[in-house]
């Protein structure tokens, strides 16, 4: 079995009730659920939460709940805690489980195709622990980080001396782009995943998307994105 956990907290200060407020006349947390539904190899979808309505939409459209203890109904926590615990909850309560999607309850930018193509990197590859959708960084290459000192800007540290303003001459670098995480439900048991996302485990297999497909929603800028990915983008497709 192959289940997707959908995790959506309550209480969003950037938009209020961000998870089911309406894009296009959906609550926004319908098109990860749908999604999974999609998905020729997901068994069963589940809804994390700690919120009344966004458990309410989760079952209307056909999903679990899974209420979160206490201690993980906080706005500032570690996201890792939430998943172990979806996962162990779904492994308790379906013995035949073996990989798990984990979705964002705040995205667009993802359809069953992808979701079915992560699944079928864990079937085809015994090496690989997980599999993470993710795109390549352009001017936000890390090389172009500063930092504010004393009201100033400055480079971090670590940064490379005589940094070239050609970005092309950088070495590539990928940044976790908000889609899809699949993994096989052992993974969450270690701390052995890439940095922060230690339920991983130790390889992660890379699904390289277009910039900016996957993007999560924090700010009615990305709303407006959203909604004119849904109108314009609806086909795209990973690279």
């Amino acid at each position: 079995m192959n289940a997707a956990i959908i995790t959506a907290r309550a209480g969003s200060k950037s938009i209020e009730d961000k998870n089911v407020y309406p894009v296009r006349g959906k609550p926004l947390m319908a098109y990860p659920i749908e999604a999974a539904q999609h998905a020729e190899l997901i068994d069963e979808v589940f809804v994390s939460t700690d919120g009344e309505s966004i458990s309410e939409v989760g079952e209307r459209m056909g999903c679990e709940t899974i209420w979160r203890p206490d201690e993980f109904r906080v706005e500032v926590g570690n996201h890792g805690d939430v998943i172990k615990h979806a996962v162990e909850y779904v492994d308790a309560h379906r013995p035949d489980l073996r990989n798990v999607v984990i979705l964002l309850g705040n995205v667009v930018m993802l359809d069953g195709e992808l979701i079915d193509e992560c699944l079928r990197v864990l079937d085809e590859r015994e090496d690989v622990d997980s599999v993470m959708t993710v795109w390549e960084a352009a001017d936000d290459h890390p090389f172009r980080a500063l930092q504010v000192v004393d009201g100033l800007v400055r480079p971090f540290p670590d940064q490379p001396r005589d940094i070239a303003s050609d970005r092309q001459t950088y070495p590539k670098v990928y940044y976790y782009d908000q889609g899809v995480w699949a993994l096989r439900k052992e993974c969450v048991q270690t701390r052995e995943g890439p940095s922060p996302w230690w339920w991983m485990g130790k390889r992660c297999h890379p699904i390289v998307r277009e910039w900016v497909t996957g993007r999560d929603i924090h700010s009615f800028l990305d709303m407006s994105l959203a909604e004119w990915w849904l109108e314009h983008c609806p086909d795209t497709r990973h690279s």
